[in-house]
């Protein structure tokens, strides 16, 4: 495909040297005289002129409208004007300029290997004139369905786009609502950590706004938009809950959609600390080869909650997990895994993305 339309001007030209040529490869030795090749090439070029043209009409308008409208009567009454326009040429140019051997030639032996009336002529026109509308309305198919299969991909593109938008679009209010209880919780509290929970509140809805709307952002600035929200969750926390976030792995070295982990991070914080009793929340990303592994661990009570309701989006726990789960589906589709494990206490999230793709990403950052 690529070669053609590489090469299409000069594929044309080469069939229509071939088209014109071709004719001439055939005649008979007794016409190979200077009128004869005089009078038939005129011919030729003449009618050829005119098929070169109905071609393109037909390519370009006819078979096009044809398909667009499926109404076959206009496209044959304009096919057949086309075909009695090329026949009355070339009939013109039999009578207007003949060849030697059907003029009055007294030489009856040459007379005899001539023919004796145009039908030859004309048969010999249509069905070049057919051919060339055959080829040409096969083109105009294969244009039209090509388009039409472009157009459906582009439908589909912009559909995933739009879902896409509008998923992250869903991360922000569900983070926001998240946050502001935070800092409530602070400000009953009395606590000092009230002003700096704000400004890191700042720092984390600026990045949502202006770094997350992009396709890609680098990984390293998704790390660190994780570790600002880790940050400001531990300022609610006591002594007797941990939170342990570890990164391994080269994560300067690729891109990534963003504001996927989260979700994750934002269940374990809601469901891993019980009041005061003892909790933990263990937050792993490790980057080995192109495979990039996010692991997120903490303890849950059976009574409270299940794997069940974070796969269902009328639940309120659920909304983060369900968004990324589509959104790994519409960006990463057959290049994922996303595991949730609910056992013996426990919840885990084991999320691995290939990254194969995503080094290409980064010159542009």
């Amino acid at each position: 495909m690529k070669f053609i339309e590489r090469y299409q001007v000069w594929l044309h030209i080469i069939g229509w040297a071939v088209f014109i040529g071709l004719p001439f490869l055939t005649l008979p030795d007794f016409v190979w005289n200077r009128q004869d090749l005089i009078s038939i090439g005129m011919a030729q070029l003449l009618t050829s002129a005119f098929i070169i043209t109905f071609f393109y009409i037909n390519l370009r308008t006819l078979t096009p409208r044809l398909l667009r409208d499926q109404d076959t009567k206009p496209f044959l009454v304009v096919l057949m004007g086309m075909l009695l326009t090329v026949v009355l040429v070339k009939l013109a140019c039999y009578y207007l300029f003949p060849p030697s051997f059907v003029t009055k030639d007294p030489n009856a032996e040459v007379r005899a290997h001539g023919p004796k009336t145009p039908w030859p002529f004309m048969l010999s026109t249509s069905i070049s004139f057919s051919f060339a509308i055959l080829v040409s309305s096969l083109m105009a198919v294969f244009r039209y369905h090509a388009k039409a299969r472009e157009e459906q991909q582009q439908t589909v593109l912009e559909k995933v786009s739009a879902e896409l938008a509008m998923l992250k679009l869903q991360v922000s209010p569900h983070f926001l609502f998240n946050t502001l209880n935070n800092i409530r919780w602070l400000a009953r509290q009395k606590s000092d950590q009230t002003e700096v929970a704000v400004v890191a509140l700042a720092q984390l809805l600026r990045y949502m706004i202006y770094q997350a709307r992009q396709d890609r952002v680098p990984l390293r600035q998704e790390v660190q938009h994780l570790q600002h929200y880790i940050d400001l969750q531990k300022m609610r926390l006591t002594d007797n809950h941990s939170v342990t976030f570890n990164c391994e792995g080269n994560v300067d070295a690729y891109s990534i959609e963003p504001l996927l982990f989260i979700p994750f991070v934002e269940n374990a914080f809601k469901h891993g600390f019980h009041g005061q009793k003892a909790g933990y929340i263990q937050i792993d990303l490790r980057v080995t080869g192109d495979k990039l592994i996010f692991c997120t661990e903490n303890p849950a009570d059976a009574s409270t909650v299940t794997v069940e309701p974070l796969t269902q989006p009328g639940e309120d726990s659920g909304i983060g997990i369900v968004n990324i789960k589509q959104r790994l589906a519409l960006h990463y589709p057959g290049h994922h895994t996303l595991q949730l494990a609910h056992e013996q206490n426990v919840f885990r999230v084991v999320l691995t993305l290939d990254l194969h793709h995503e080094k290409v990403a980064l010159h542009r950052y």
